[in-house]
């Protein structure tokens, strides 16, 4: 009668840890983010109310983001866009109607991936995000070529939501 009841619990325990091993796989990008002001340089740039950031992974290959901040001045602003590793552009859905925004992403490693953000295919903006060891804090290094403004490089960080 006990091995039964022993076999039980032997499954239950087992199947209790068999989501935890099958995160193990999964894109350390995924989950909400959100910033922290005081570790971020913001190149000179207005240092934002808030920000956060959402990566989802969409099951077939590819993901979605969507950024959403607050300016300081409490005015709303973000973007949003589906993509995957494969280096192609997509289209960045932002509150910005005029410009068409393009993106794209290829990995480097399963920690770091690079971007590109071309406006009015012009290249804008170049980023690598990488992901800590520990999977809690998200750097994104950014850089502006042939931005008008001259914009400087921006350091941000953002922390895990739990």
């Amino acid at each position: 009668m006990k091995k039964p009841a022993n076999t039980i619990i032997l499954i239950l325990l087992t199947l209790s840890f068999c989501p935890a091993l099958l995160a193990q796989g999964e894109n350390p990008f995924v989950g909400t983010w959100d910033i922290d002001k005081a570790a971020s340089d913001f190149g000179g740039a207005p240092v934002p109310a808030n920000m956060s950031r959402t990566y989802a992974d969409l099951g077939d290959g590819s993901y979605m983001y969507l950024v959403a901040t607050v300016n300081p001045d409490g005015s709303l602003s973000g973007s949003s866009a589906t993509y995957n590793y494969s280096g192609s552009r997509y289209p960045i859905a932002s509150l910005d109607p005029v410009n068409q925004t393009r993106i794209s992403y290829r990995k480097l490693n399963e920690r770091t991936v690079e971007y590109r953000v071309f406006v009015q295919d012009v290249l804008t903006q170049i980023g690598a995000k990488t992901i800590s060891p520990d999977g809690r804090v998200l750097q994104i290094a950014i850089q502006f070529p042939n931005s008008p403004s001259s914009q400087a490089s921006q350091i941000l960080v953002f922390n895990k939501r739990r």
